[in-house]
């Protein structure tokens, strides 16, 4: 634990490696302004260090505050071409009455905010995995001793033990406080789902409505791109992300797409604009484009795949409707291809990935 002597204490430290200023984009670095920690950074984010107030009989004179200091680190890091934030970290609203039995003189309900410390977080990656991540982090806990630090005039107290001999040692991975859970999972998949999907003549990706029917859904433990449109670039990728076991989820879907654009040579009555969309752990198909989730299309297709409600044993029980190859398969011989849906089709928000 370190801390900051006239008001600050660094309560704790994490962070992320070294790294060349050329690995971020040009990052701004200017004394005394303060660069406060957004939504819109990260996801992942090194926490470099969380600086608290210390109690005024420990304070020094002249020393800095906890702002102070955590501006000044900022700076630094972003010197060396780490974009680098400051965030009031737990800050929380209390009852004054909670705080003071007499109120120190205010109304009763007003209100008097709080924090723990203030955080000074780095970087922004895409996952915990990522490369640069790793080595900016080992660097701060390993090498980097920022410069204001080392004055002891500044009021910074700094425990320091074996196991972390460093100012910095303690330096580690983390989200950043401001993003919801489900926006921080949709930042970190968004180059594998890109990589995953992007060449395929019928991805979803390409699908230019707001709103797709979801109809059929097949689980796996890798994706792969099939059918007669898979790329060398995009077969490689999913090589290199799954390794070369070709997952039948993946191939069942895309196949499914495939048989639903083109139903009408196979027998049916009609041909679908069908989509696929892979991920790390399914494939599903789609089928429509609506702008809005009131089209009625929406209410005709869903009933067209829909499970339907039959007879077995002298029960109702629902079945999944299938499609099979040919349409109408003679007794007492199997279907080329087989497919089936799910049983609840679900209308969905067509997927945009952000750059």
């Amino acid at each position: 634990m370190f801390s900051f002597r006239p008001f600050a204490s660094l309560l704790a430290i994490a962070l992320t490696v070294c790294i060349s200023s050329s690995a971020f984009a040009k990052v701004e670095a200017v004394k005394g302004k303060r660069y406060r920690l957004t939504s819109k950074h990260g996801p992942w984010m090194i926490m470099v260090a969380a600086l608290r107030d210390v109690p005024e009989e420990r304070r020094t004179e002249g020393g800095m505050s906890a702002w102070q200091a955590a501006d000044e680190l900022v700076y630094e890091l972003r010197r060396k071409g780490i974009p680098a934030y400051a965030f009031l970290q737990d800050m929380r609203l209390q009852d004054v009455r909670e705080n003071d039995g007499n109120a120190s003189g205010r109304k009763p309900g007003q209100y008097i905010a709080q924090h723990e410390a203030i955080a000074v977080l780095a970087g922004n990656f895409r996952s915990a995995d990522d490369e640069q991540a790793q080595i900016i982090m080992n660097w701060m806990k390993e090498k980097y001793e920022p410069e204001f630090m080392k004055d002891k005039k500044n009021g910074g107290i700094i425990a320091k033990t074996p196991g972390r001999p460093k100012v910095l040692s303690r330096a580690h991975l983390t989200t950043n406080p401001l993003m919801p859970p489900s926006e921080i999972k949709a930042a970190s998949s968004t180059p594998l789902l890109r990589e995953l999907n992007g060449d395929m003549q019928y991805s979803l990706l390409r699908n230019k409505g707001k709103y797709t029917l979801r109809i059929a859904t097949y689980k796996g433990t890798s994706i792969v791109q099939v059918g007669n449109q898979v790329s060398e670039r995009v077969e490689k990728s999913f090589a290199n992300l799954f390794g070369n076991n070709l997952d039948a989820a993946g191939r069942k879907a895309w196949e499914l797409t495939e048989a639903l654009r083109a139903a009408r040579k196979l027998g049916y009555d009609r041909d679908h604009e069908a989509w696929v969309f892979h991920d790390r752990y399914e494939s599903y198909v789609t089928v429509g484009s609506f702008d809005t989730p009131d089209d009625p299309r929406i209410s005709q297709l869903a009933k067209l795949f829909n499970g339907k409600t039959r007879i077995y044993e002298g029960k109702e029980v629902m079945t999944a409707e299938v499609m099979t190859i040919p349409r109408h398969v003679p007794v007492g011989q199997q279907p080329e291809k087989t497919w089936m849906f799910d049983t609840k089709p679900r209308l969905i928000e067509v997927p945009r990935l952000g750059r």
